[in-house]
């Protein structure tokens, strides 16, 4: 095959199913076989069985969260909270200047103002 055609023909990602992954870890924890022996038995990188065994560890492959997972959507919901905050002071702080605008004007115009009694002169 020329290189052209190796750019040209992306390599398909394997995937594995949990129990595979499970049952060729079990192999390695229980002594059957080592970690390069089950890369060369199943023809898997070493690496990718090392991520597994942590991932089952951290209970990933029994389809619970894994550690980074749960900090991950930790984080997620103090974010949302704080969005939630943020959003409500602003609103707070849009109220708050659209009235100090409105007592600004009224301050400010001589007839509507709240003090307009006081340049009031009597007619006579």
């Amino acid at each position: 095959m020329s290189a052209e055609k190796e750019l040209e023909m992306p390599k398909k990602r394997r995937s594995f199913p949990p129990e595979l992954k499970k049952h060729i870890v079990s192999e390695i924890e229980s002594g059957q076989v080592s970690l390069t022996g089950a890369a060369r038995k199943y023809s898997i990188s070493a690496t990718a069985i090392s991520r597994w065994r942590e991932q089952l560890k951290d209970g990933a492959l029994d389809g619970q969260p894994s550690v980074r997972e749960k900090s991950l959507e930790k984080e997620v919901r103090e974010l949302r909270e704080k969005v939630g905050s943020l959003t409500m002071e602003i609103d707070l702080l849009k109220k708050l200047e659209a009235y100090a605008r409105r007592l600004k004007s009224a301050d400010s115009s001589t007839i509507t103002g709240l003090n307009w009694h006081r340049f009031r002169k009597d007619a006579a």
